[in-house]
């Protein structure tokens, strides 16, 4: 996909197109333009629409593919991002070795040992280190000099906030549903509040990672299928249709990077409910802009303290809100950060 002409060639290449915080930002790229750079986002594997057709992403072949293609002498830049597009990254720096290539960081964390060879083979070869967030960059290489790494913004757009309505016990969230996001936590420490707030309602947007089995099962065992709502994947704009009918936004993360989700609320006008892990903890403030869960016990308290307040919880809703006003934006931090790579790189 050509988004744009101009003298450098970057590429910026992801495994597949998919509803992840990176795929989402990779897609905001579509409306990129700048007079020097000529931007694309490529995919290693195509059509991989279901859980069953992941298995092909595991091809050494299609990598191999991947690499030859991304070497090709046009290519000025290669960005790379998540494991499988590191190990095509690495390799094609072998191919190649004058090409400029960027590992691009997502997560303070490394999911798995796949995630931690790759990542370690493309840093020791890599022109530069961008990532989502300073949490990245630390807990991910630490010890690397600043002239090397950068943080990309993660506002990959522009939200409109709901109107003002009057604080409600209904929350949202929005993500992949997987073990790292810890949705069992958040429907345990909803379940309290449901205790003293029948009415409250919690509904979970994403597809599933490996945890909605088990989490249908919590629920159960809870009595809460009423009040809470698996809607399953949902467009943009049907997420934030729906964020707009509620007061909260949790999520309970073991690890993060930036939590492009969260970031989201908060332009949306939500009052996050969220542990601070990644950099979540940076722009999280509890009591300011967000509740933040130290422990469970903690956090029901919080959250009911606002529902009692009205006056309060508006408080933090315009503070959550303001806190992303004059940040940049994904498309124009990267195009930033490419422009400046070849002006120290020539």
């Amino acid at each position: 996909m050509n988004y744009s002409i101009g003298k450098y060639k970057v590429v910026h290449l992801i495994p597949y197109d998919g509803v992840g915080g990176v795929e989402t930002a990779a897609r905001s790229m579509s409306d990129a333009c700048h007079e020097e750079i000529q931007f694309q986002v490529n995919h290693i594997f195509k059509n991989i629409n279901q859980k069953k057709d992941l298995w092909w992403t595991f091809n050494p072949l299609s990598l191999i593919t991947a690499a030859w293609r991304c070497s090709r002498k046009d290519v000025d830049l290669l960005i790379v991002s998540l494991w499988r597009s590191a190990i095509v990254g690495w390799l094609a720096k072998q191919i190649r070795p004058n090409i400029k290539l960027v590992a691009f960081l997502h997560c303070s964390e490394d999911k798995h040992s796949f995630d931690k060879f790759a990542t370690r083979l493309v840093v020791s070869t890599a022109t530069e280190i961008w990532a989502d967030s300073q949490a990245t960059i630390k807990l991910r290489v630490p010890g690397l000099s600043a002239n090397k790494s950068r943080v990309i913004s993660f506002v990959t757009r522009r939200f409109e906030y709901s109107p003002q309505r009057k604080v409600e016990p209904s929350f949202i969230f929005w993500g992949r549903v997987t073990p790292q996001k810890a949705v069992g936590r958040a429907i345990r420490l909803f379940a309290a509040i449901h205790k003293n707030c029948p009415a409250a309602r919690f509904w979970i947007i994403g597809p599933d990672g490996g945890d909605l089995d088990s989490l249908h099962a919590l629920c159960d065992s809870l009595s809460l299928h009423d009040a809470v709502v698996y809607l399953g994947t949902k467009t943009q704009d049907e997420i934030t249709g729906l964020a707009c009918q509620a007061s909260f936004y949790l999520q309970t993360s073991v690890y993060e990077g930036m939590a492009m989700s969260v970031v989201e609320s908060m332009q949306m006008g939500l009052v996050p409910v969220v542990t601070a892990v990644g950099e979540i903890g940076a722009y999280c403030r509890d009591g300011y802009n967000a509740v933040l869960v130290k422990s469970d016990e903690q956090a029901i308290e919080d959250i009911e303290q606002l529902l009692n307040s009205d006056d309060r919880y508006q408080t933090l809703r315009a503070n959550a809100i303001a806190t992303w006003k004059d940040f940049p934006l994904y498309r124009d931090s990267m195009l930033s950060a490419c422009e400046e790579l070849f002006r120290h790189h020539e």
